[in-house]
């Protein structure tokens, strides 16, 4: 097996690292859209607020550069080997909903993301 150029590596690690910081964005946005949203029941109400939310909106964008990233990726790498890989955004959204939220951050959460970070790297790892 021959090892890829720099630029092939490079452009990898831009296009995940892309989607990585897009797919955990969204994820965010989700949160910080859904707040002016507590208390409204479901329904059309609850959709005219929804669309009337900047931060819906940059779900939405979020979600599009996400799906275009994916695809570059998935272009270029096996689906057994890459999604797997996706599973770093249960690391980057616990850790940035602390930091931006404050949400909780309990030992056993804390132990489980390092848990998740060295299955990323034994999948992620090259034979």
């Amino acid at each position: 097996m021959t090892r890829p150029s720099l630029a092939v590596s490079l452009r990898m690690i831009f296009f995940w690292g892309s989607f990585l910081a897009l797919d955990t964005a969204t994820q965010l946005a989700f949160k910080a859209a859904s707040g002016p949203l507590e208390g409204t029941a479901f329904g059309l109400d609850f959709l005219k607020m929804a669309l009337a939310t900047p931060a819906f909106w940059v779900t939405i964008l979020c979600y599009i550069g996400t799906f275009v990233f994916w695809m570059a990726v998935l272009a270029r790498m096996d689906l057994n080997r890459a999604f797997p890989l996706t599973a770093l955004t249960y690391v980057t959204v616990p850790l940035l909903a602390f930091a931006f939220f404050g949400e909780h951050l309990p030992a056993l959460r804390l132990l489980g993301i390092g848990v998740i970070i060295a299955g990323v790297i034994l999948i992620g790892w090259e034979e």
